[in-house]
């Protein structure tokens, strides 16, 4: 993590608000509590190993596209997984709280480097996903939540937050960036 002393991180201060490098994408990828204490210990979170394969797919595809990589996890959460250890050009971010937006400079990196797309990836669906999301969305964003590449400890929470973001947000984005339509058997409202 190349972080200054004001936490910011050097590498997303450079361009002018809103502007992007030459071959910079607006779209970036938030890993969210990807850490080793949610996958194992008493914080552990049943099936978390089962998406580490296809976070790790998306990280791997914003990498090789030079996109924005972003880690966020909490104080207590400490390392990342081996299989999504963060890079030095990566932006890693401690949060205080469930949303990677609330008390960090996520948004200001991220309009620095003229990002307009989101896509969040990782631990808990109903609370760091979901609240990121909110977060994300009311900050004028585009977000991207594919499937695969979240879970719960609770299946139903799980689903609820899936739900929320497919049938409630318009705008926030599920099922790999496709514009999901509200599947017919879940209820609305």
């Amino acid at each position: 993590m190349a972080e200054d002393e004001t936490g910011t991180d050097a590498r997303t201060a450079a361009p002018a608000a809103g502007a992007r490098a030459s071959g910079e994408s607006d779209r970036a990828l938030v890993v969210l509590d990807m850490t080793l204490d949610r996958f194992r210990g008493p914080a552990a979170v049943v099936g978390a190993p089962s998406i580490v394969r296809f976070v790790a797919g998306e990280l791997r595809y914003f990498r090789e596209r030079g996109r924005m990589v972003i880690f966020a996890g909490t104080e207590r959460g400490g390392v990342f997984i081996q299989e999504l250890t963060p890079r030095s050009d990566d932006l890693c971010l401690t949060k205080p709280a469930p949303s990677a937006f609330f008390r960090t400079t996520l948004d200001a990196g991220l309009r620095r480097r003229g990002v307009r797309r989101v896509t969040l990836v990782g631990l808990e669906t109903h609370t760091s996903v979901l609240l990121t999301a909110a977060d994300a969305y009311s900050l004028g964003y585009e977000v991207v939540v594919p499937d695969p590449c979240v879970c719960a400890g609770n299946a139903d929470a799980h689903a609820h937050a899936l739900a929320l973001l497919r049938t409630h947000w318009t705008g926030v984005w599920a099922d790999a960036g496709r514009r999901a339509d509200p599947p017919a058997d879940l209820p609305v409202g």
